[in-house]
């Protein structure tokens, strides 16, 4: 097998004239086939790499929150001062259980005095005893939450 001087085409041995382009055939022993190595790919796909800025990007400046006055914290599972202070009217003591991580100390001398007061109106029948202990109960943590301030309650 030999290829054609002027086209390149491959014909067998014997020919005296190219089938492709008429070329005269000229004896040439056959070429084993060259192989290139394979093109690297260009960056970027063959594309021109993406302008640089002649600046670093920074973030966008804060956007007004959507919610004014209400912290993100709040927002997203923080607690509510007026649920503190709805739960103090109703339950009394027992609304500390909302914030029992900084009121349990608090929660468990009110629960230790009830049931000390209600232990001493069981066992003498004392039962003016619970007049000075049970507005106590309710009036300690109504007013320890109306006093304090949303802030805190949304950052709990």
């Amino acid at each position: 097998m030999a290829f054609c001087s002027n086209c390149g085409t491959q014909y067998s041995d014997g020919t005296r004239f190219c089938p492709k382009c008429g070329a005269a055939a000229v004896a040439q022993p056959m070429a084993p086939p060259v192989y290139a190595p394979p093109q690297q790919q260009a960056p970027y796909g063959g594309y021109a790499p993406p302008p640089q800025a002649p600046y670093p990007n920074y973030a966008p400046p804060p956007q007004p929150m959507p919610y004014a006055g209400m912290q993100a914290q709040q927002r997203y599972g923080g607690k509510s001062k007026t649920t503190a202070v709805i739960l103090a009217f109703f339950f009394g003591y027992w609304s500390w259980l909302y914030t029992f991580k900084r009121d349990r100390a608090k929660f468990f001398i009110c629960l230790l005095l009830s049931i000390l007061a209600s232990a001493v109106y069981v066992i003498s029948g004392m039962y003016y005893i619970s007049y000075f202990f049970w507005p106590v109960f309710w009036l300690w943590p109504f007013i320890n939450s109306i006093m304090r301030g949303s802030q805190w309650y949304a950052q709990y």
